[in-house]
Formats: structure tokens, C-alpha cells, sequence
């Protein structure tokens, strides 16, 4: 998203765990939009059962009203108790994350993901506390998305290629690592957690192989792939990776933290 000139706007992605029913996510989207914010993005996945929202506006409480909006309507409809789905996620509204468009900082991002939790871990508007936790410029010590992840079980479904409800692991792993904001050392079943962060622009890339194979063996090669190209496994600095099982075959998704660094032509498949 380009910003024209030097103006200051902020953006939130908001990705809740709910792919398959439109009358919710439209539902959703209308009550971020309600405040005045723009609805830059609406996705679903089916597969992945999981949708993301993308509000965005020169006016940061229209961002944040909106962002509150979704995520309580989002608490109140869903159920994490019963969401099956073939990508990993730590609660109804998994990820929050905030922005700086334009001449905008990630320190005024950051100021964005700080009353974002706020909300969340209160309950305000729906009465319900969730755990939150913040990552990048929303920490003093910029705590890696994927570092926070690791820590709170996020990968722990990904030998089966399948997560259900909240698993033993993350149950565990929530109540040990001590939330930022709202309810400390406990987890609801039925709201799961929230990561909530303040990070540059991140581009997300997500590509399905195909190929003659049997599934497993097509998984373990895009897995093999997946390693290769991220920095974890000797790639691409500033490159995250996940292989996930998709319709007709697997789809690697890649996140390019930083563009300068890495630009998006330096991913294999993306040019």
C-alpha cells in the first residue's frame, strides 16, 4: 500500500480464525469499517479456516475503534473449541498486527498495538479478557513474531498438519510464558490467545506446489524448500517460512520481514 507524498496513516491486520462463513466475516468487516477506518483487505481461506481484515486511515483511534470492533464481534460469534483447520493459530483473534504507513512510525504503530491489547486483555465492549501478548516495536526488547510463536506451542500441530482446538502444548505453554496484558497464567478453551505487534510492512507471499508426488512425500520436499530459503535454516535474511497442506497439494508460505534487505525478486518463486 503506497501513502501519496509524506502523509502519516496507520494500518492493522487483523486475522481471526473463522474461513468458511461469510455472513461472519462480512459481519466483521462491516463493524470495522462502522468507525470510519478504510477496509483495505478482506481474505478468506476455506482451507485454513482463518480470514484477515486490513483496516487502514490517516486517523489512528478510526484504526483502533475498528480493530476493537472486529475483535469483539469476532469473541462474541466464534468458538475456538470446535475450529479444526490445516493452519496453525493461538486463539479466535490470533493476530493483530499494526502498521506505520507513509511518514508514520513504529513507534506510533506501536502506540496502536498498546491500546489494541489494551482492549483485548480488558474486555472492553464484550466482556471478555483474553491473554495477550505483544511482539516487535509493542515490546522494549522487539520480541520476533516467530520467537514469540515458537514459545506459545504455534508449530506444535505442524508434524500432523492439523490443529484442533487448543492442544495440550499450547495450553501449557500460554499459562507459562506470562501475558502482557489480561488474565496471567490461565487460558479459556473457547477464546484462545492474542499476539498482538507493531512491525514495518511485512509481504506476504504464499505458494501452492503441485506435483506428481504422494502427499507426504510432497510435504517433506516443500518442508526441505520451506528451510532452505528462511533465515532459521541458512536463507534468506529477514525470511520466515511454513510448508502447510492446502488444496491439491502444499503451499509454502513465506514472509519477507524486510524488503530492503531482502527484496521479494530474491525469493525463489515470487518474481
Amino acid at each position: 500500500m503506497v501513502i501519496a507524498g509524506a502523509r502519516r496513516a496507520l494500518a492493522a491486520h487483523v486475522y481471526v480464525s473463522e474461513g468458511r462463513d461469510r455472513q461472519i466475516i462480512s459481519k466483521l468487516a462491516t463493524a470495522g469499517a462502522a468507525a470510519g477506518a478504510i477496509v483495505a483487505n478482506e481474505f478468506m481461506d476455506p482451507v485454513y479456516n482463518r480470514s484477515g481484515l486490513t483496516l487502514a486511515s490517516t486517523d489512528a483511534r478510526k484504526v483502533e475503534v475498528g480493530v476493537s470492533a472486529i475483535c469483539s464481534e469476532a469473541l462474541r460469534a466464534l468458538d475456538l473449541k470446535g475450529h479444526v483447520a490445516t493452519h496453525p493459530r493461538l486463539g479466535l483473534v490470533d493476530h493483530v498486527a499494526c502498521n506505520p504507513l507513509g511518514a508514520a512510525t513504529c513507534a506510533e504503530a506501536a502506540e496502536l498495538a498498546a491500546r489494541i491489547g489494551k482492549h483485548l486483555g480488558e474486555g472492553d465492549g464484550c466482556r471478555v479478557a483474553v491473554p495477550v501478548f505483544f511482539y516487535g516495536a509493542a515490546r522494549e526488547d522487539f520480541r520476533p513474531l516467530a520467537e514469540l510463536r515458537r514459545s506459545l506451542g504455534y508449530f506444535g500441530g505442524a508434524a500432523k498438519g492439523e490443529w484442533s482446538g487448543l492442544s495440550e502444548e499450547m495450553k501449557q505453554a500460554i499459562v507459562k510464558l506470562r501475558a502482557d496484558q489480561g488474565p496471567v497464567g490461565q487460558v479459556d478453551d473457547r477464546y484462545g490467545v492474542a499476539v498482538v505487534g507493531a512491525v514495518p510492512w511485512v509481504h506476504n507471499y504464499n505458494l501452492l506446489v503441485a506435483a506428481d508426488l504422494g502427499q507426504a512425500e510432497l510435504m517433506a520436499r516443500c518442508r526441505r524448500i520451506a528451510k532452505s530459503v528462511s533465515e532459521r535454516g541458512g536463507g534468506l535474511r529477514c525470511v520466515e517460512t511454513m510448508a502447510l497442506p492446502h488444496d491439491h497439494g502444499v503451499e509454502v508460505a513465506c514472509n519477507i520481514l524486510d524488503a530492503d534487505i531482502s527484496p521479494p525478486a530474491k525469493v525463489p518463486g515470487t518474481s
